[in-house]
């Protein structure tokens, strides 16, 4: 939010940028009642890339808050490689002194530039997590909800639904499309179920650890012990939503994921 740091500030001082950024994301609560329950975000914890790529003015950032659907149509035709290397740009500022850190970003909207994305970033290492498309549907919606309070009218509940199906289908297709037509980067993707994940989350670090050859250090692996046991906000809420409510019409919609799910071993207890 404030890239750029001030002069003569005194090292044992906290940055006025991080309460700055409290304040903008406290008022971001108060104007998105619920932006907590799906999306909790303070000064200093992850974010999505989409923050970086706002600067560009090509991000889906845009597209999570404002229902414009010519936007959001011009953005995944668009050409993305101007976004990556601004964003390659801006991690070079952000990490001057601490050049041999290891960056961890994240987006799922990174499916509709891999090409760029890889181009750009040639080293990169993709950790694809696969839940299944109903789940993320139901969760997708949740958070498109609180999200678009903030700058538009409230959405036909139908209309919603069947957007974000859309949606999460074309993602689905996007990113298996690229991964079948670049057979030769499949050294770079690591694959992770989103049940192993939250099952046992220490487990499934070692494992990208060592395919990334990087030393999980005692430290570390008990940092990961806090936060998953500590983690119950994010376990997963069966709130009763059926197939139909979702505006999916049975097996006859589901079924156009049953490829995706059979091919990266998801499964999903169905409440018709």
């Amino acid at each position: 939010m404030f890239p750029v740091p001030r002069g003569g500030e005194l090292p044992n001082k906290v940055d006025p940028r991080v309460r700055e950024a409290e304040a903008a994301l406290w008022w971001f609560r108060r104007l998105v009642p619920g932006a907590d329950s799906v999306y909790p975000l303070r000064a200093w914890t992850p974010h999505e890339c989409v923050a970086i790529h706002s600067y560009t003015l090509l991000s889906d950032q845009f597209v999570s808050t404002c229902h414009v659907p010519t936007y959001e149509a011009f953005l995944h035709m668009a050409d993305l490689t101007p976004v990556y290397r601004w964003q390659r740009r801006f991690l070079q500022y952000l990490q001057l002194g601490c050049s041999n850190t290891r960056w961890v970003l994240k987006c799922p909207d990174h499916v509709y530039g891999l090409d760029k994305l890889l181009a750009v970033f040639p080293d990169a290492q993709i950790i694809q997590i696969h839940r299944h498309p109903v789940d993320v549907l139901r969760s997708q919606i949740q958070l498109t909800k609180v999200l678009a309070k903030l700058f538009a009218r409230p959405e036909e509940p139908d209309q919603l639904k069947k957007r974000e199906a859309r949606k999460i289908e074309e993602i689905v297709n996007c990113i298996t499309r690229f991964r079948d037509a670049y057979p030769q980067l499949a050294g770079q993707f690591i694959d992770v179920n989103y049940s192993e994940l939250v099952s046992d989350p220490l487990a499934v670090v070692c494992r990208i650890y060592q395919k990334l050859d990087i030393q999980l250090t005692e430290v570390a692996a008990e940092r990961v012990r806090r936060m998953a046991s500590s983690r119950s906000r994010y376990r997963r809420h069966d709130d009763g939503t059926t197939v139909a409510d979702l505006g999916l019409d049975g097996a006859a919609d589901t079924h156009r994921f049953e490829g995706y799910c059979s091919r990266f071993g998801i499964t999903w207890q169905r409440s018709e």
